[in-house]
């Protein structure tokens, strides 16, 4: 592994922890998800993945309002939902013409997005009655009475991919001449 590699990977895990601090007052609105995403693009899935899960256990573990290492069954959740990202991001790269060059990459970005969060709100709202012996009924009743929040996840998340993520994508390959995994 390069010391270029490195170095980004540690730039884009300070980046995400710090938009995840900056935004922390503002509930289910978060940057975390798209620059994890866009560190798996730029560093493969791989890398991807490592930056999400440490980008998770640092900014969940340091969280005064998250779950910290009190609770490892979220934490868990949190650490393999936010890797997946990375993960996603990396493979995602495959089809970048048409995520970057057209309307439907817009859509498909978006829809991305959405999906990616609904899995993380999905995994971190049934890590608790999973892990402490809800029934079926109990665990699917939590998962209900959390919708209205998830919602705004997902539909924040969706618009973030959209429109955010396939600029600041195009930014970074136009202005900095970035053409292949950084290596």
């Amino acid at each position: 592994m390069s010391t270029r590699r490195i170095a980004y990977s540690g730039l884009f895990i300070a980046l995400a922890v710090a938009l995840g601090f900056a935004l922390i007052a503002l509930p289910n609105l978060e940057m975390i998800t798209a620059t994890v995403f866009i560190s798996g693009w730029l560093l493969g899935p791989g890398m991807g993945a490592l930056v999400g899960a440490l980008t998770e256990m640092i900014y969940s573990g340091m969280n005064p309002v998250g779950s910290g290492f009190l609770f490892p069954p979220l934490l868990l959740a949190q650490v393999i939902s936010i890797g997946l990202v990375g993960m996603v991001g990396g493979l995602a790269r495959r089809g970048e013409v048409f995520f970057l060059a057209t309307g439907g990459g817009y859509l498909a970005m978006g829809v991305l997005g959405a999906l990616l969060t609904v899995i993380f709100d999905l995994l971190t709202t049934i890590s608790f009655p999973l892990t402490a012996g809800f029934s079926g009924v109990q665990m699917w009743s939590t998962v209900l009475a959390g919708l209205g929040l998830s919602g705004v996840h997902v539909v924040s998340n969706s618009l973030i991919f959209a429109i955010l993520v396939p600029q600041i994508l195009r930014t970074i390959h136009k202005q900095l001449g970035i053409t292949e995994i950084i290596r």
